[in-house]
């Protein structure tokens, strides 16, 4: 009988792969495979009949290896999400590792975003994120142990509560380090990093307000019923994507449509950002993920470099 495939729950995943090492895998991954060595489907959108479920499926290929992620949202249900990731080798189907897909989702977000930022602009002092779940933890771990410089870290949660919560989610060290922002407009006024992580119908902040050379890093809006980023964050920004796909599902995306920003001034995606050349300079960058099973993959690549016996 065949061994049983390794599986790799949330607390090993997480001491396997810490942030720096997600953010090299997503480099190497983007900034060294060709487009079209890559393969990815449109994700599979399953609503189960008679229930609330919704199951989201993600397969993507390249090379020696097939991966999945499975994600079903439970919005009745505590917890409302439960996802699962799969990593095949190409040539033989064999199930190489399975595991635990929320810590992962959360790791490659984060260090989407973060290589992204690096791209776009090398040095940052003041960081201001948006939210108070676990993708805002995630990005306050990843982005503080790529900027070596900062020196302002904030929070913007909707109560007190949200953010004690999101404090307890940080490492001892960086707990400390981080504050509540209480005040947006000044928050946002001296912030040259913000960072987007919420489901908010309405933007979280005024264009005007903006540090004269902020950068935004926008994950929130993933529905058309998101629209965390003011239109004028397009508008007045060189704007780049994790995938083109962003345009069509996410909310902010559309607003600024409406607004009369044309997506025919896209910079690009994440593949042009991080193999392409130095992306031109801007005085303002917004970059907008909404995920992609590519990132995925290039997560579960490295885990099985970590792991395979």
């Amino acid at each position: 009988m065949a061994a049983s495939p390794l599986y790799l729950d949330a607390a090993r995943l997480l001491a396997v792969l810490t942030p720096q090492r997600a953010l090299a895998a997503v480099q190497e991954f983007f900034g060294q495979t060709p487009r079209d060595q890559v393969a990815v489907p449109p994700r599979i959108h399953l609503p189960v009949p008679g229930r609330s479920t919704i199951g989201l499926y993600m397969p993507a290929a390249t090379g020696d290896f097939v991966g999945v992620k499975l994600v079903h949202l439970m919005p009745e249900r505590k917890p409302a999400v439960a996802a699962e990731v799969f990593l095949y080798e190409a040539e033989t189907g064999e199930l190489l590792f399975w595991g635990d897909g929320r810590p992962l989702t959360a790791l490659r977000t984060a260090a989407v975003s973060t290589a992204a930022g690096l791209r776009l602009r090398e040095s940052a002092e003041a960081l201001l994120v948006f939210g108070g779940g676990v993708q805002a933890a995630a990005h306050l771990k990843a982005l503080a142990a790529a900027y070596g410089g900062l020196t302002s870290l904030k929070a913007v949660t909707r109560t007190a509560e949200g953010f004690a919560g999101l404090q307890a989610m940080l490492s001892p060290a960086l707990r400390e380090r981080v504050v509540r922002g209480t005040d947006v407009r000044a928050d946002v006024g001296a912030a040259d990093l913000v960072v987007m992580t919420t489901p908010a119908p309405e933007p979280l902040f005024a264009w005007d307000d903006v540090h004269p050379r902020a950068q935004v890093l926008a994950v929130g809006s993933a529905t058309p019923a998101m629209n965390e980023v003011p239109p004028a964050a397009f508008i007045n920004s060189q704007v780049w994507v994790d995938t083109p796909t962003a345009l069509e599902e996410a909310g902010d995306c559309q607003a600024a449509v409406r607004a009369g920003w044309s997506p025919e001034t896209l910079a690009g995606d994440l593949f042009d950002l991080l193999a392409g050349p130095a992306p031109q300079a801007a005085a303002h960058t917004l970059f907008k993920s909404v995920g992609h099973a590519a990132q995925d993959l290039a997560i579960l690549i490295a885990l099985w470099r970590e792991v395979a016996p």
